[in-house]
Formats: structure tokens, sequence, C-alpha cells
């Protein structure tokens, strides 16, 4: 209880406006190094094999970087507890973060290891001449390349990752200011970020791409479906 009301009295409006505003910024950050102009300007700069080999790996590792300072920052700012939910209630909503981070796991073995950059870097260490990582992260093409082959999670939502990504922020047991603002920010940034890989997958497999969206929702299963 005594921690409760520490919580509460150092509590202000400012520790959720700052949570948003950090996630905006790692967004854009994210947005920005996954866009083709960064690429296009990493290629420049260092050269096609460089770029090729390393840029998938140095872009993943940067993620997991921010992310472990950004839970650290999280961590240490004042917040209030909105609910706590109790047992069992609280062990269903641990199983579906769990769920979650299965699905995000799935999503990525069915989309392919280069989303990975491991084959990548493997082909650049061996000093051969990687090829670069698909250009929008989604289910691969079907070997005749006239759909594409819905797998895994992908039979489900076409942007399976995005939307348990916004599962896992939102299914805490214990909810705060901080992580409602944090969950409402990965919402609207999963949304706008499915709807942006829409286009580029749009652009990259054209008709086979269409076909496929017209047979599976856009995020959420069951939701009616060519939205986005």
């Amino acid at each position: 209880m005594e921690d409760m009301c520490t919580d509460r009295k150092s509590f202000s409006g400012s520790s959720v406006r700052s949570v948003a505003c950090v996630c905006a910024l790692l967004a854009a950050i994210h947005s920005l190094l996954a866009s083709r102009w960064a690429k296009g300007l990493a290629s420049r700069f260092a050269g096609p094999r460089r770029r090729n080999g390393l840029y998938r790996s140095i872009y993943n590792a940067q993620s997991v970087v921010l992310m472990v300072w950004a839970t650290w920052w999280f961590s240490r700012l004042p917040d209030r507890e909105l609910y706590r939910a109790p047992a069992p209630w609280s062990w269903l909503l641990r199983a579906g973060q769990v769920a979650s981070l299965g699905v995000v796991l799935a999503t990525v073995r069915a989309s392919g290891m280069p989303s990975t950059g491991l084959p990548q870097l493997r082909c650049f260490l061996r000093r051969a001449e990687p090829e670069p990582e698909p250009e929008a992260q989604g289910p691969p093409p079907t070997t005749d390349r006239e759909g594409m082959a819905a797998v895994g999670p992908f039979r489900f939502s076409r942007h399976p990752s995005n939307l348990a990504s916004v599962a896992l922020f939102s299914l805490f047991p214990r909810m705060t200011a901080n992580r409602a603002a944090l969950a409402a920010v990965v919402a609207i940034y999963a949304v706008l970020g499915a709807m942006h890989e829409e286009h580029r997958l749009m652009r990259m497999y054209g008709v086979a791409y269409e076909r496929y969206r017209r047979s599976v929702p856009f995020l959420v299963p069951g939701l009616s479906r060519g939205t986005g």
C-alpha cells in the first residue's frame, strides 16, 4: 500500500505525455530506418554489398537496444494504477500475452528468415554477394508467384505481428496510466504501419497480393476483408 500511495502522489499527467512522445519518436525512427530512402542512402554510402549484407541485422540490433532503453526509462517514471485483474483473470491475460509473443515468432517463421537479416549476414561474412531483404514483410509468394502463400498466422490476418503487438501491450493484468498510453500509441502505430505495409506489398507483388487481400482480413480475424 505504501508503494501505491507513493505512485499516486508523485504521478502527474506529464508522465503520460512523456510516454506518448517517446513512443512516437521511437516509432518515427523505426519507420524512417525501414524506408526505401534510408536503405538507398545506406547503399550509396556503404555500397550495395555492405548495405545488403549488414543493414537488416543492424536495423534489428538497434531496435533491440532502443527497446531495452525504453523499458528501463519507462520503469522509472511515476505512474498511477487504473485497475488490477485478480486471479484467475490475471492468468488468462498473461496467457494472452504469451500467445501474442508466439504469434510474433510464428509470423517471423512464416515470412521467412531474410526478415531477420541472418541469411544476408552469413552471406556477407562468407564474402559472397548477399541478396537484399524483402521490401516489405508479409507472406511469401507461391512458387508460381501467382498468389501469396497464406501460411501460419497469415491465414487469419494480413498483419498478424501488428495485431499481436497490440494484444501484448493491452493485456497487462495490472494496467496503469503509463501502460494505457503505451498501449494506445502501439495500437495507432500498428494500424498505420499495417496500412503503409499494404501499399509496399501491393507495389511489390501486385495482382498476387490483391488476390490475397480479398481472402484474408486486414488485421483482426473475422472482420471484413480488403481494408487498408
